[in-house]
């Protein structure tokens, strides 16, 4: 081997050796402690179904997910700021194909049948958006223009429409979430925020007219989002209908009781009343398994996770960095809620997964790749020669 190649081996390993010194391992062990809690729960909960290869299919996903963490976490994340327009480019053309070759499943036309599994383009959106509005609000902290909130409104309109239109609100409500995330942590004035809190309300109030079929308002909402919202309301309103799902959800979390039925062991799930056990309602699966005590400590690693986040965020060397954390953290606690709430009954059931837990591939993939940026911030967050 020639010495020239042997200073140059050197030099890639001390460098490689530097990065890892600076990783933080409590952001790595967290997600991986929730994806093998993951794989196991399907597997206890599909054993005597056709269906408990999904398990394998979860690890395999969560692999890759894995990798695709580690190509991003050695990737310097001020890469997505000066290519923040070519993926959101990406995320329309996506978006758009969806609309002639996605394929339809539980009433929504968001997903590419890929043979080997299927591709949602909803999720992938979700980040690539959210590179975009940092990307533009990172050169404007704390002097936010009416024309910039005006032109971020028109960033993230386009991808909105295209996920409504699916139907996927769940996805569009994170989306959201994000946006907001990343406009209030960018400091607006007084007045912009008491108008965009105005706008929210306004929101709110569209969405009650179009829920009640109120002229052109009740184009917006599906009969079975309607549906939805009625049993939220009212879960005794279709107790064998839409009300279903919520009841055997909170069903199965009561009869976990504080230690659970042990994996596998729940007649809930194992009797088939448990609807979507590997996907919406996994939080439910896991309470009977493993009862009050499990997933207590579940909701804990979530904490520890998004606490990790938010601190990378604050100790960001730049804007774009800080910005991108908080809108994931902050994305990925609403999604937590959202799943946890609708399994016992507090909120409607809007399809929206709990992060590296429930059954899927795009998400567990997305999700990890979101982490390995997060660890891509928190090691350049010093002066270190890379």
């Amino acid at each position: 081997m020639s010495s020239t190649l042997k200073r140059l081996l050197f030099r890639l390993t001390r460098r490689m050796s530097k990065k890892i010194e600076t990783f933080d391992w409590l952001l790595l062990f967290v997600p991986i402690l929730l994806i093998v809690s993951s794989v196991v729960l399907i597997y206890g909960l599909l054993a005597i179904r056709d269906d408990s290869s999904l398990a394998l299919r979860q690890a395999v996903f969560a692999i890759v997910g894995l990798c695709f963490m580690v190509v991003a976490y050695f990737v310097d994340y001020r890469f997505f700021k000066t290519t923040a327009w070519v993926f959101y480019a990406i995320s329309i053309v996506l978006l758009v194909l969806i609309e002639f070759f996605g394929v339809v499943i539980n009433g929504s036309r968001n997903w590419f049948d890929l043979k080997f599994f299927n591709l949602q383009p909803s999720e992938i959106s979700k980040l690539f958006v959210l590179f975009a509005l940092a990307g533009y609000f990172s050169d404007k902290i704390a002097k936010i223009t009416w024309k910039n909130i005006f032109v971020s409104v028109l960033i993230i309109l386009p991808p909105l429409a295209l996920i409504i239109r699916e139907p996927d609100m769940g996805t569009a409500m994170v989306l959201l979430v994000m946006y907001f995330a990343v406009l209030f942590v960018s400091r607006p004035n007084r007045g912009q925020k008491l108008v965009i809190f105005l706008a929210i309300l306004g929101t709110l109030a569209v969405g009650t007219l179009a829920y009640q079929k109120v002229g052109p308002f009740k184009l917006l909402l599906y009969d079975y989002q309607r549906s939805r919202i009625t049993v939220f309301l009212n879960p005794s309103s279709d107790p064998l209908g839409r009300g279903y799902n919520v009841k055997q959800s909170q069903i199965t979390i009561g009869s976990g009781s504080i230690f659970g039925k042990g994996l596998g062991r729940g007649t809930q799930s194992q009797l088939r009343f448990l609807p979507e056990p590997q996907t919406d309602f996994i939080f439910a699966g896991a309470a009977e398994s493993f009862g009050f005590v499990g997933i207590f400590f579940l909701i804990g690693l979530y904490g520890l996770m998004f606490f990790r986040i938010l601190t990378v965020g604050e100790g960001s060397r730049d804007n774009f960095g800080m910005l991108i954390c908080f809108g994931i953290g902050i994305g990925l606690f609403f999604q937590t809620v959202v799943n946890i709430g609708m399994n016992i009954g507090l909120l409607p059931v809007t399809g929206i997964p709990l992060p590296l837990f429930s059954y899927g591939g795009t998400s567990m993939a997305v999700t990890l790749f979101a982490l390995g940026i997060i660890q891509s911030v928190f090691i350049r967050h010093k002066k270190i020669s890379f």
